[in-house]
Order: structure tokens, then sequence, then C-alpha cells
């Protein structure tokens, strides 16, 4: 994995510009030869008017459970046509699904991000609709020099070269000569990364794509846990356990798949991310405020007659697909939030990009095949928190250049996991406050605990008065700040805890070894004769990113058209 990317990124960049920087990381990750692929393989599918046309797909009844991004992408494709679409979503007030953007105050000055916030460089379908909708973005700082790395009660910096962290933590560890003259970032690379580039590159292409049948390489690689390869890599028990410490994401994830490490890999994510101005809210509501639009700018070249008639049931929470008649019609049950009774609606497809872990409480009759049954009781889900703290004074950027934390985050093995400086500072460049122009007492938002798997269990779930306590005298040791000092900045604070959030019962989908040869196809392929299809990122090949939700709600709506023109 490297870590020392040289480019200077641009804020809103163009296609060209992405594809500068996507050949860059590659060059920099020694696979430049994957170039062609990933751009094939991560770009939007072709254009669904380019399947079929109104005439074929006009009055068509489809329902989309979920009005999160997939459901709200698939039905902007579908609208195209001419579909007649209902989209199905629980929440009354939100719209987003996993992307939710907390605001403290009316003016949307400050917010955290409880979900999605940031878009690797690669994930060129999520750039497809970021470019339809002109969103503005710009560079998602990932690492900071003055962040810290604190584990074991020691504090170091996380300096590109590492050198903080091998003289002030490494000793607290049983390393081998070999591990202590390594810096930490290049251990991971090596016992990580590497194995990439032993895969063919005809071969690696696999890791992005749906298959029913995957290569013996390929079906390897998704038999071992992270932990496993890290063992296999030769690694000694104390660096494994530094390693989970230092770079706690890793850590996370000792047990579940290589395979998703690898696709990351692959696909340069750790590279040049980015995020939304103003909020990652933006890009659901531009999906939602253009299918309520009669007239969206966004389809100029399709004439209003023929696009379909989109129907928002918010509040609205399935209950029951079940197999209509011959015909293969398909009922959706579902109730109001705020009563008991059940109501029902007849439709000519389906659209489901629930996630597998709310599926899992919805009835389905006749059930649909084994194995698509199997993965929606088995397949993993892993657990995520977030504390966003909104603070009366930005403390992080307190001190001098060698001192000031602007953007990054710092890393422990305390259970906050990790902390997230957000640079929200609107038209100022993170190097006039690094040179004292503007004040660091104007407020600002924290995001002040992200952690997943145990942690996120452990933490997210104490009551919300002990959560915050904890979480601040977490900080404090990790800032070497006196205890109770942040009893008087933190103002306010918002916590996710995607385990108990309704609708969701898990942050994302992350594979247990072997669950990539045992599901991947069955996840992704229709059912009831090709009239329930679906989307999100548990059924693509890029989980718990934006791209596989919209890339699969993409590929959703083209099969119900070809479906349609060949019908």
């Amino acid at each position: 994995m490297p870590t020392d990317i040289k480019y200077i990124q641009q804020i809103n960049p163009t296609y060209e510009e992405r594809l500068k920087m996507l050949r860059i990381a590659l060059e920099e990750g020694n696979h430049i030869e994957d170039f062609d692929n990933l751009v094939e393989l991560l770009g939007p599918p072709k254009d669904i008017t380019t399947i079929s046309s109104p005439e074929h797909c006009k009055g068509i009844k489809v329902g989309i459970i979920g009005g999160g991004l997939s459901g709200l992408a698939s039905a902007f494709e579908l609208r195209k046509l001419g579909f007649d679409i209902t989209i199905f979503e629980s929440e009354e007030k939100r719209i987003g699904g996993r992307v939710y953007t907390h605001y403290f105050d009316k003016d949307k000055r400050f917010f955290g991000e409880l979900g999605a916030m940031r878009i690797p460089v690669s994930h060129e379908t999520t750039w497809h609709y970021i470019d339809l909708f002109g969103l503005k973005t710009r560079p998602f700082i990932q690492n900071n020099e003055n962040a810290f790395i604190y584990v074991r009660n020691k504090r170091a910096r996380n300096d590109p070269q590492g050198k903080s962290v091998m003289e002030k933590i490494y000793p607290e560890f049983n390393l081998s000569p070999w591990e202590r003259s390594t810096p930490w970032q290049k251990l991971i690379g090596y016992a990580l990364g590497s194995n990439l580039l032993k895969i063919h590159p005809d071969i690696r292409k696999e890791l992005v794509q749906i298959k029913k049948k995957y290569s013996n390489t390929i079906e390897y690689m998704d038999s071992l846990s992270i932990r496993q390869v890290l063992e296999k890599m030769n690694l000694s028990e104390g660096a494994i356990e530094m390693i989970s410490c230092v770079a706690p994401f890793a850590g996370y994830f000792y047990y579940n798949n290589y395979y998703e490490n690898l696709q990351e890999e692959y696909t340069v994510d750790y590279a040049y991310r980015y995020e939304l101005v103003d909020g990652f809210v933006n890009l659901p509501l531009a999906f939602y405020n253009s299918l309520m639009s009669k007239k969206p700018k966004e389809y100029s070249n399709i004439q209003e007659k023929d696009l379909g008639k989109i129907l928002w049931k918010n509040g609205k929470t399935v209950t029951s697909i079940y197999k209509k008649d011959k015909n293969n019609r398909v009922i959706l049950q579902y109730k109001n939030k705020k009563s008991s009774e059940i109501f029902q609606k007849t439709f000519d497809f389906i659209v489901c990009t629930i996630p597998f872990s709310s599926l899992r409480n919805v009835t389905v009759y006749p059930m649909f095949s084994t194995e698509k049954m199997q993965a929606i009781k088995e397949v993993n889900y892993a657990s995520a928190q977030k504390t966003v703290f909104m603070c009366n004074k930005r403390f992080w950027e307190e001190g001098d250049t060698k001192e000031k934390i602007i953007g990054g985050g710092s890393h422990t093995d305390l259970s906050v996991g990790t902390i997230w400086y957000n640079d929200y500072h609107k038209g100022i460049s993170s190097s006039q406050i690094q040179n004292k122009k503007i004040s660091n007492n104007n407020g600002g938002v924290l995001l002040a605990s992200y952690n997943l798997n145990q942690d996120s269990i452990r933490l997210g779930n104490l009551e919300d008065k002990t959560r915050v306590e904890e979480i601040k005298r977490q900080i404090e040791s990790i800032h070497g700040l006196k205890k109770g000092y942040l009893d008087s900045i933190v103002d306010d604070f918002k916590t996710a805890q995607w385990n108990t959030e309704k609708g969701f019962y898990g942050g994302f989908c992350y594979a247990n070894p072997g669950h990539f040869r045992l599901f991947s196809y069955a996840m992704a392929k229709p059912e009831y004769e090709n009239r329930v299809y679906f989307a999100g990122e548990h059924v693509s090949s890029s989980h718990a990113w934006i791209q596989g939700a919209v890339n699969s709600a993409m590929k959703a709506a083209n099969d119900i058209a070809e479906y349609c023109e060949k019908g």
C-alpha cells in the first residue's frame, strides 16, 4: 500500500484529472497494467436509453424497496424509459440510507458525517452522478503528519516515514529485528498488498466482477482471513498485534475475508480521496429533487411525456414479498410507521435495495432460491459506530505549524478507534490556517469516534451520557489535554450506532472467508423468474462504498430494461 502519493489534488476534478490521478496511483502501486481494466470495470454501465425505449416500458409498474442511494439511482434510471415507480422508504424524514449528514445548526455550517464520508478517485460510477448533478467536491485529507497515533499510552505523530511510531511505540511490542527496522506502513504494504502483484492481471480483474465461478487463485484468496495472511507472510505475533493498534481499520477485520482487502488494493481506494462540499447528503438529495421534478434538467434529451411517474412512500416499511400469479406479478405488503395496518400493492418488477440484514426480517413467499435464502441468513455485516462532537473551539488546530491538525485522522488502540478532523473552512486554505491567518474560536465539528466491529458494539451500546464521557476522556489522553478540558468545549453530539439503526442492523456488508465463492453470484441474481432484482453495496463488488450502491443500481435497472425489450 503506497503511502507517498505525489500529486496535488484539485477541487472538482474533471474526468481527465481523475484518470491522471488513477494512473499515478497505479504507477506508485506497481500495477499500471490494470489501468484499462479499472476504467472499464469501475465506470458506469451503458446508459439505459441505449437498451430500450418508452414504447416498451411505459406504464410498467416497478416497486423499489429502500430509498437510499441504490433505490434512488435505480429509480432515476428506470424513469428515463417511462416506468411507473413506487419507492418504499421506512424513514419518515431522513433521505440517503447510509449517507447520513447531521447538521448542528439551521444554516448548515457545522455538520458531521455519520455514514459515508469519502470517495476514492477510481470510483467512476459515483463520479458519474456527481458530475451529472454538478456537486462540488474537494480533497479528503486522509493522512496528516501532525495527527496522533496513541498506543499503550504512548503518543506518536503520524509522519509519512513512520519514524515517530518506530521510536515511541515499537518498543512496546516484541518485534523481530527486521520488523523493528521497517516502518509500519511498509510492514502493512508488504504483508497485505504485495500478494496482489503475484496474481496475473487477467485474473486480478475478477476481484471486481460478480461471477458464478472464480479462478482457483481468487477462490484461494477468498478462503483466507486477514490474520491468516499476516501469518503466512511470516509476521511475528508482536507485529500482528502492533499493526492492529496503529492501523485499527486493518485490525478490526483480522477475522474477515482477505478478499475485501485485495479488492481495495486493486482499485487503489487508498489514493486521492474526495468529499462533498457542504455534506454527503447532497448526493441523495440531488437524486430525490430530480425524481420529484416534473421537468428535471438531468433528462434534457428526454421528452416530459416519456418520463415515468414517481411515487415516494416515506415512513412505509415493506413487511412481505409475494409472488402473485402465473404472470409472475409481485405483491409488496407494507405498513405505516405510525400504525399496525397492513397495505399491499402489486408490481410487474421489484428492485430490492435494502441490506440483507434487514431483508432477513421480511416475509418472502414462495421463498427465493436456496442460495439466495442462505446468503440472506449468513452474509456478514460489519458493526459500525460514529459519534460527532459540536465544539465551540477547534482545539485540534491550536499550536504552531508542527502541532496544528488540519484534516486527517488520529488512530489509537483505545475503544474510540479513530478520530477525524473535519476541514470545513469555506474558501480558506489549510496553509492559511496553519499560518494563523484565521481564528480557531469559531467552533467546529469533530468526528470524535469512528470504530468498527467489537469496539463499535462495546462503545456504541453504552448509554449516551456514559459514551460521551468515555470518548471525551479518551480524546484528552490522545491529545495530551488535562482531564475535564473538553467538558467546556463540547456543546453537543450525535451518535449513529449502525447495529441498532432501523432498517440496517449493521454498518455495511463485509465478507467472511469463503463468502465470495459461496454468495456473491447468488446475492446479485434476480428471483421469481426475473421479476425481483437486487441492488446495493452488499450485492456489488465494492462493499461499503457508494460505488457499489450506485453501480449495482444501474445494472439492476438495465437488466429490467433488457427483459422488457426482449418481452
